[in-house]
């Protein structure tokens, strides 16, 4: 009986497999390196002379404080003003888009593509209502974006700083009533000190009686208007909102004519590069054909 033995068959090695590969891809780089660089040139003259052709575009950015609205007990209060989606929906409304294309001369559809807005952080804790946005106008002329860009930003103010408009209003109303009445104490105390020299005691009783009531109520008026001016200096300073920074247009290019030329030439690049790996087989195919 024969006894054979079965070597163990070994595994093909893939390395000079890939050696073949690599060189052939390489041999055929090598062979056709004219692709890659005609297309790494061609590339990046057209990424040049589309940069040139590309339109100079004007950007303005108003920056605007919405106010942080407080009700009686000193809580902040729900308002447009609080409502994160507010810059945004009144920047981009078709009633402001249409409003400002009259004032500014930029088209709705300019105005529609160019307008933008978003949040700035301003530090403040989690939760809180955001206070400060950026709006910014994008367009071929340097006035109708700036003027584009300031109007939404007063049309941002008007629309949320209803609330607050009026406590300002409320309180220089209170103050101005405040200072009426003192003036018409101090009238009337003048009145009476002018009594007071040629008055009876009985007289002079009842007169002083009545300057100390005029005086408590000066004191309770006086209290009253100190207040009024604290909570309208709040509502002023805090609460009404704001336009913080006009906008004012500078240029800005639509194309970088450096960003171009370097991203243009590295597709034609890889398109060389594809080319010349792919030219033996398509030429090979075709020869069959």
């Amino acid at each position: 009986m024969t006894v054979t033995t079965e070597r163990p068959r070994t595994q093909p090695d893939p390395e000079p497999e890939r050696e073949v590969d690599f060189s052939r891809y390489l041999d055929a780089l090598v062979a056709r390196w004219w692709l890659p660089v005609a297309g790494l040139v061609i590339g990046a003259v057209i990424g040049y002379f589309l940069a040139l052709g590309g339109k100079d575009v004007y950007r303005a950015q108003a920056t605007v404080y919405v106010g942080t609205p407080y009700g009686a007990s000193g809580q902040i209060i729900q308002t447009t003003a609080t409502n994160p989606n507010t810059v945004g929906q009144i920047a981009r409304g078709q009633g402001t888009l249409q409003q400002v294309a009259q004032t500014s001369g930029m088209s709705v559809r300019q105005l529609r593509a160019g307008v933008s807005t978003r949040p700035i952080k301003s530090g403040a804790p989690k939760g809180a209502p955001n206070q400060l946005y950026a709006v910014t106008v994008e367009g071929p002329k340097r006035a109708q974006v700036s003027a584009a860009a300031n109007a939404i930003a007063a049309k941002i103010v008007a629309t949320t700083g209803g609330y607050a408009k009026l406590k300002v209003d409320t309180f220089r109303t209170q103050i101005a009533s405040d200072q009426q009445q003192l003036d018409a104490i101090d009238q009337q105390a003048a009145q009476v000190r002018a009594q007071l020299a040629s008055a009876s005691a009985t007289e002079r009783l009842t007169l002083g009686t009545l300057l100390l009531a005029m005086e408590q109520r000066r004191g309770t008026l006086e209290q009253d208007r100190l207040q009024a001016r604290q909570l309208l200096a709040q509502a002023e300073q805090v609460e009404l909102p704001r336009v913080i920074d006009r906008g004012v247009a500078a240029k800005a290019t639509a194309r970088s004519p450096r960003n171009s030329v370097v991203v243009a030439g590295l597709i034609g690049l890889i398109i060389g590069l594809f080319a010349a790996l792919l030219w033996e087989p398509i030429a090979a195919r075709s020869a069959r054909e």
